[in-house]
This record gives C-alpha cells, structure tokens and sequence, in this order.
C-alpha cells in the first residue's frame, strides 16, 4: 500500500486578518434628531399614544384600566395609584440606565483592547505576524463595540449615532408635571468616530490609530460614564421623594395631584433643560 502524500498545509494568509467590515464602523445620522419620542408609562418603554389622555398617555400607561379595577377592590385612593405608577416608571428608568452602564463598561473594555493592539504594533520587537494578529484583534474589538451600541432596553435603544430623543419620565415635582430626560448615549463624537474607522497596522482601508486619538476616545468614553451617573442619581432622587410621599399617604396624610396643563401650546411637562 502506497503511502498517501501527506497534504500541504494550509499557507498563512495575513490578508485574511485585514479584512475590515464597514458596517462595523459607527456612522452619525444625517438627521437632527434619531428615533421616536418615548415615554415611560406603566413601567415600561413605550411611544406617545395622543388619542390617550394626559395621564394615561405619560404615567399609567396601558395599565390605566387594570389600576381603575385594582382600586375598586383595594379602595385605594387614585393619588396612591398614581404615585406607585411614577414610582414604577422611576424604576423603570434607573433599569435603562444600569443596562447603559454595563455596556459602556464593556466599550471601555473593548477600547483598551484596541490600545493595548496598538502597543504590540509598536513594539519594536514585533515580527510581522505578531502586527497581523494585533490588527485582527483591533478588528474584533470595533466589531464588538458596534454590538454593544446596538443594546436596547425594552425595545428602546441605549446608544445613538447622533442627536436622539430621549425617553421621558413624568414626575409631580412643586405642583407641577416635570418631564425628566434618559439620554441615550451619544456615539457620534470625533474620537470614537476615528478609533471605529481606523486601524492599527497594514494596508487595509482606514487611518492608522496612535495613542491621541484613543485617549481622546476614553475621554470621551468617561464624559458617557459620568452623564449616565447624573442621570442615575436624579432618578434615585426622585424615587426617594416619591416613596417618602407614599409613605405619608398610607400614614393617613394627603397629597394632591398636580393637572396637565390644558393649552396644548404649553406641552403637557415642565422640562428644566430642555423644550417641551
């Protein structure tokens, strides 16, 4: 029996690690402002629903009815009913900005993935195959960044690529409506933009990286991280309020509910930062 020749193996291609998908590359949005307007309503995520009335459209949500018929049963005043809406609807919103927190984590990861991929490329000891490999894990990095930005909570997407509606919250706050705000995380700024299109070594598509362009993306990175724990802490804030008024009213106190406005050219929620 003859011996049968013993099969080449496979050469290395390093073209194969250069390979770079553009649809992993973050682009902004031409428009002014991405998506639909969102609210929490009845602890979810949800579109603005304008055949509804104020309160069902902005607070109680889909559950406005089944709260009627709990009440009925519960005796439990309308202004309690209300308020554990809002106080779920807060939860709700410290829910969406954990789930941002956590991807933006891993993006922080994923950014020292790419540092750390530049470094190996410019270690002087570095043999072109170790340069090759470094760019592959690069390319890995930026797709999986472009995962993450694509998280969603409820439906409701986390990140944008451009200026984005924000989810709105409607808490009583001094007798009035107050619509606060869920940003979601902005990934359109100059320094991501340039680490997402660029590259670390070889002759592929992209400008080369160095090591001011990433740190000028981790800075933005951590301007993320800190508005995605002011907002957190708002929330928090407003929840405590909302439980310790709560509180009062299974004590026997009272509280009275504030009303909508009802000129529509006012909009239905006082906004401290932003237009109604």
């Amino acid at each position: 029996m003859k011996n049968q020749p013993t099969p080449k193996p496979t050469p290395w291609n390093p073209s194969q690690l250069l390979q770079d998908d553009n649809r992993a590359i973050i682009r902004p949005s031409e428009g002014q402002q991405q998506g639909f307007a969102k609210v929490v309503a009845g602890g979810r995520v949800t579109g603005i629903d304008t055949e509804k009335p104020y309160l069902e459209r902005m607070v109680t949500g889909a559950s406005h009815a089944a709260t009627q018929q709990a009440n009925q049963v519960l005796t439990k005043s309308r202004e309690q009913a209300v308020l554990e809406s809002v106080s779920s609807n807060l939860e709700a919103g410290i829910q969406i900005i954990d789930h941002q927190e956590t991807a933006l984590a891993k993006i922080g990861g994923k950014l020292s993935d790419i540092a750390l991929c530049l470094n190996r490329v410019k270690n002087p000891k570095a043999d072109e195959k170790e340069r090759f490999s470094a760019q592959a894990t690069c390319l890995l990095a930026k797709k999986e960044i472009k995962n993450l930005s694509q998280s969603t909570y409820d439906h409701a997407a986390l990140f944008s690529n451009g200026p984005s509606k924000p989810i709105t919250i409607a808490v009583p706050t001094q007798g009035e409506w107050e619509g606060l705000s869920v940003e979601k995380c902005d990934l359109s700024k100059p320094g991501f933009m340039v680490v997402n299109g660029g590259k670390v070594y070889g002759s592929g598509p992209g400008v080369f990286l160095d090591h001011g362009s990433i740190s000028r993306a981790f800075s933005e990175w951590r301007t993320l991280c800190v508005q995605n724990r002011m907002q957190w802490s708002l929330l928090v804030e407003r929840l405590q309020a909302i439980c310790k008024t709560l509180k009062k009213i299974s004590q026997g106190g009272s509280w009275s509910m504030p009303e909508f406005p009802k000129d529509p050219k006012l909009g239905p929620l006082r906004r401290p930062h932003r237009n109604n």
